[in-house]
């Protein structure tokens, strides 16, 4: 050639190799499609749902404050992007593989070394997880999850993508009630503490009461305040009896002398009354007011000490009950059901890539072959052809 190739030139060559070209084309697409026709189809499901919790994890107890005493526990210990979590934690995915004896599906059942882990492998590649977002700045809330799931049988596909939602309802239900124990644990161990110190101040209150004879404060009081009362009453008429009786003709010293030992009996009840009490009922007045202000310690003490055992009480109930309740974190929308199309192969997607390699070969290999038919036989140039002819050769040189 004595000038050199331009762009015209080589779509002359194509043009002169048009029907090979196509030619070619149609049948290595034919073959790929009658190729792929006997590849493994795969089938896709999924199911969406819409995880409900707060846009931030949580404690339990950081949610303690401004609840009243009885209720005092959270509605959600996670927040909604930890479900992503639980879809892509190992249990699940082993529960998953476990149920539908997915080792064997995914051919490792002879592998002695590590069937489980190249399992786990497979399996994750055929779930994918999408997350629908709130549109914003910044980190922005999760309104949905979509678990999309791909099996060569539609109906495993659907019962795998339903089981996972299942699994994460269960377990979401497992840490809703784990957030509980310690809880659960606490207050038993106040419930305890409590329950002896109620036994130590009702004890305490009962021996101070047989102590000193206490076992109605206020009526025992009353009591003693109207028999001294009614004492001095009695006394002071008694002494008005015996005026009278001085002033009478007729008075006599017997008489005046019972009169007096009634006077004396008196005063010596009184006088008991105040200091040591009377019987085993009356309380001395003169130390009513110690007695009544340590009466009223103990007695207060332990009736907080009750009203408290009852409160823990009513708050394990409550615990316990949510603890127990059937608690559901997910709302499914859309349930996964068998696929009715296969989701690949993608029998255009193989032809596409096939023809561009194929064409890639076959299109320089033309034009190749045209530049060397119309080179000149000289020396040097069958040297080149030669020396191209060694580079493209895969045998040893």
């Amino acid at each position: 050639m004595d000038k050199e190739m331009n762009l015209l030139d080589l779509f002359i060559i194509i043009a002169e190799h048009k029907i090979k070209i196509v030619v070619s084309g149609i049948i290595i697409a034919a073959l790929t499609f009658a190729g792929v026709s006997f590849l493994p189809k795969h089938y896709k499901s999924q199911v969406v749902f819409l995880p409900k919790g707060s846009s931030s994890s949580s404690s339990l107890m950081s949610l303690i404050g401004g609840m009243g005493i009885g209720d005092f526990i959270g509605e959600n210990p996670f927040s909604k992007r930890q479900y992503i979590e639980i879809l892509n934690s190992r249990s699940l995915a082993e529960a998953t593989i476990e149920k539908f004896n997915l080792i064997t599906y995914y051919e490792q059942d002879k592998n002695k070394i590590n069937p489980l882990d190249k399992t786990i492998k497979k399996f994750k590649k055929d779930v994918v997880i999408n997350i629908e977002e709130e549109g914003g700045l910044g980190i922005t809330d999760v309104l949905s999850i979509t678990v999309s799931v791909s099996n060569k049988n539609p109906q495993t596909a659907a019962d795998i993508a339903n089981f996972i939602v299942e699994k994460v309802i269960e377990r979401s239900r497992e840490i809703y009630a784990e957030s509980f124990v310690g809880a659960i644990g606490y207050l038993d161990r106040q419930i305890e503490d409590n329950s002896i110190k109620f036994r130590e101040a009702a004890s305490e209150l009962e021996s101070f009461q047989k102590e000193h004879n206490l076992y109605n404060m206020q009526t025992q009081v009353n009591l003693s305040l109207s028999t001294y009362v009614a004492n001095l009453a009695e006394i002071s008429a008694i002494e008005k009896q015996i005026e009278t009786l001085k002033l009478t003709q007729f008075s006599s010293n017997s008489e005046v002398s019972i009169l007096r030992n009634q006077i004396s009996r008196l005063k010596a009840q009184n006088e008991q009354i105040e200091t040591v009490g009377y019987g085993n009922v009356l309380p001395g007045l003169g130390n009513v007011i110690n007695l009544s202000d340590k009466y009223t310690q103990l007695s207060i003490n332990s009736k907080m000490l009750e009203q408290l055992q009852i409160l823990l009480i009513q708050q394990r109930m409550q615990v316990q009950m949510k603890m127990e309740r059937d608690y559901s974190t997910v709302y499914v929308i859309d349930n996964a059901r068998p696929a009715e199309y296969k989701y690949k192969p993608k029998r255009v997607k193989y032809c596409i890539v096939l023809l561009t390699l194929w064409y890639m070969y076959l299109i320089p290999s033309i034009i190749l072959k045209d530049v060397l038919k119309n080179m000149p036989q000289d020396d040097y140039s069958v040297q080149k052809i030669n020396e191209l002819k060694n580079a493209l050769s895969f045998r040893k040189r």
